[in-house]
């Protein structure tokens, strides 16, 4: 069974000598519902695989002939999820010829509109096409470490066309590409005094004309906690004056001792703005405004920021790049 569905897509077999073949073999074989899927998955698999952009303008009709002439239903047939690969492939080649052909948008998208005809794809499914190739653009565009302003307008006509907002990507899809692209888009708008038109939803209030710039997930909050205890000792006599009451004389020296530790204030979102940086979690929500800055320093998964205050205690945010941080405060007017 699985070599007759072989031939039918090399072309050897027709749909109709196809269904009319598994049918009258059903029952003096004692073909089950799960063999038949399980043939299904095989040949799909394998068609999948030699598929190439561009794609031959027969292949959806190919297709659509498979799936009519088998006998089963389109839910059971792709039970395995091998109908949905297939679409997968078919959906995202055809979203590559707009970075890879420039072919507008509008086109494209009837291109995707004739494949989910035949073979549906759930919106989650068509999301993750669209976010794989804008990764893999990604990927190519920042090879030689910066974006041209062409390639810039075309990521941003791309993600604007589909609601995408680079600057707040779903974390599965933040590729490190991906995101300097977005970074490196929100830079060269501030450079041009422009702040993001798609506004983002941030957890903290923020004043007028103030933007957020750049949302990052899972930071780590780090203050420095000071601790202060006496050491030292005693000199002097006891004296028992009665029971239970004893006289002390003498002196106590001592001096102050004071140990500093990094305290974790908690997990949350560290939001960057045109203003302030924002840390937000479930237990603490703080503001620091770059008018109060007097350092900052990077690190390699992070930075520690100096703010202008009688008892100046370090804090330190982890679980980022700072590249970005830095580069704002290089262009935002502190």
């Amino acid at each position: 069974m699985t070599h007759l569905m072989r031939r039918y897509f090399n072309g050897t077999v027709s749909a109709v000598d196809l269904g009319a073949k598994i049918s009258r073999n059903k029952t003096p074989y004692f073909l089950t519902e799960d063999d038949i899927v399980a043939s299904v998955d095989t040949a799909i698999g394998e068609f999948t695989d030699t598929l190439r952009r561009p794609f031959n303008s027969d292949t959806l009709p190919k297709i659509k002939g498979f799936i009519t002439n088998i006998g089963l239903p389109y839910a059971t047939l792709n039970k395995n999820g091998s109908l949905d690969r297939l679409s997968l492939k078919l959906f995202q080649g055809y979203v590559v010829d707009y970075f890879a052909k420039g072919v507008p948008l509008s086109q494209i998208s009837i291109s995707t509109d004739s494949v989910t005809s035949v073979l549906p794809l759930s919106q989650q499914k068509r999301d993750e096409a669209y976010y794989n190739v804008l990764n893999k653009a990604a990927d190519k565009f920042m090879a030689d470490g910066w974006l041209a302003d062409n390639e810039q307008r075309m990521i941003e006509s791309y993600t604007s066309s589909l609601g995408i907002a680079l600057n707040c990507l779903p974390m599965q899809y933040q590729s490190e590409s991906l995101c300097r692209i977005g970074q490196a888009i929100v830079l060269k708008d501030l450079q041009r005094g422009i702040l993001p038109q798609k506004p983002l939803t941030v957890p903290v209030m923020l004043s007028r004309d103030e933007a957020p710039l750049w949302i990052y997930d899972n930071v780590t909050m780090l203050q420095e906690k000071i601790t202060r205890e006496y050491v030292g000792g005693s000199r002097g006599m006891s004296y028992r004056i009665c029971k239970g009451l004893t006289y002390r004389t003498g002196s106590f020296k001592g001096h102050p001792v004071e140990r500093s530790f990094m305290d974790t204030i908690g997990v949350g979102q560290l939001v960057i703005t045109n203003k302030n940086l924002f840390f937000h979690c479930p237990t603490a929500s703080v503001k620091i405004p770059y008018k109060k800055l007097v350092g900052v320093t990077p690190y390699a998964d992070g930075l520690e920021v100096h703010k202008e205050e009688a008892k100046p205690k370090r804090t330190v945010f982890q679980g980022f790049d700072a590249w970005f941080v830095m580069n704002v405060l290089n262009q935002v007017n502190i």
